[in-house]
């Protein structure tokens, strides 16, 4: 007899409770049969990927193995290590020699396909804490033992030509903030246009923006060294913002944050 767990109605066949379970309780084949049969433990892949398998009418069980996933261990191929350099000895000649090309070659980030491998990449490095420790502490041993030189000033692969000293001086300046920025909080009533929060506001340049303005206001100098200068430079910036007036919106920093990720806005 086949007694049934939820209401103890018995059946003389197990394909009769089967039935039950699926009319009365709801309960379709796959998890009456973990329910009845296995203690409520649903099998997983012996790969080792931990992804649950798949009922199988003809087999009247759970397969071993999620489609596809025999081979990653019985796969003689895959654990000849030999085989294995042999292959990518190989793939690096076919590189060399042209006859094999990389998929993505003279591609930039403007093709979706190229954005779309970045952000995964960038999401399955940002989602395990591990992955993003070991970097970090391979990055800082290769660079105390010089593998990788730190670079500074117009040594940087990010030099151009001090234009980031440029807008630090131009965003400090008071008289961005008394006539240009102030005007801005008090048009949007000190609060964000997006969220309405008026915990710690930013001022964003909604059409262009400040690289741009501080590159418009730029000479042609490969290498600006002189204080001075940058001061000179940075006031006229300031003009530029209160004369023009350059068009702008006030955000909290996480509606602002949402805008430049990159830039990662604490305050």
């Amino acid at each position: 007899m086949f007694k049934c767990k939820l209401c103890e109605k018995e059946f003389d066949r197990y394909v009769s409770l089967s039935i039950h379970a699926s009319r009365t309780h709801k309960i379709n084949t796959e998890q009456f049969y973990v329910d009845y049969y296995l203690n409520g433990i649903w099998p997983l892949c012996k790969c080792g990927c931990q992804q649950k398998t798949k009922y199988s009418h003809q087999l009247k069980g759970f397969r071993e193995y999620i489609k596809g996933h025999y081979s990653r261990v019985h796969n003689n191929w895959g654990h000849n290590k030999v085989a294995i350099e042999k292959s990518s000895a190989t793939r690096r000649q076919q590189f060399d020699s042209g006859e094999r090309k990389v998929w993505n070659a003279g591609l930039t980030i403007a093709d979706p396909r190229v954005a779309n491998n970045i952000l995964k990449f960038k999401e399955s490095i940002n989602s395990n804490p591990e992955e993003l420790k070991r970097r970090s502490e391979s990055m800082k041993k290769r660079r105390l033992d010089g593998t990788i030189p730190t670079l500074y000033g117009k040594d940087s692969s990010q030099w151009k030509g001090g234009i980031s000293e440029v807008n630090g001086i131009a965003r400090n300046d008071k008289r961005l903030y008394d006539e240009w920025k102030y005007p801005i909080l008090i048009r949007d009533g000190f609060k964000c246009v997006n969220c309405g929060s008026s915990d710690k506001l930013h001022i964003h340049h909604d059409k262009e923006s400040m690289s741009d303005i501080v590159k418009k206001h730029m000479p042609d100098i490969e290498d600006i060294t002189d204080f001075e200068l940058k001061k000179l430079i940075a006031s006229k910036i300031v003009d530029y913002h209160i004369n023009t007036p350059v068009s702008a919106i006030t955000l909290c920093s996480e509606c602002h944050n949402k805008l430049h990720p990159s830039l990662n806005f604490k305050h």
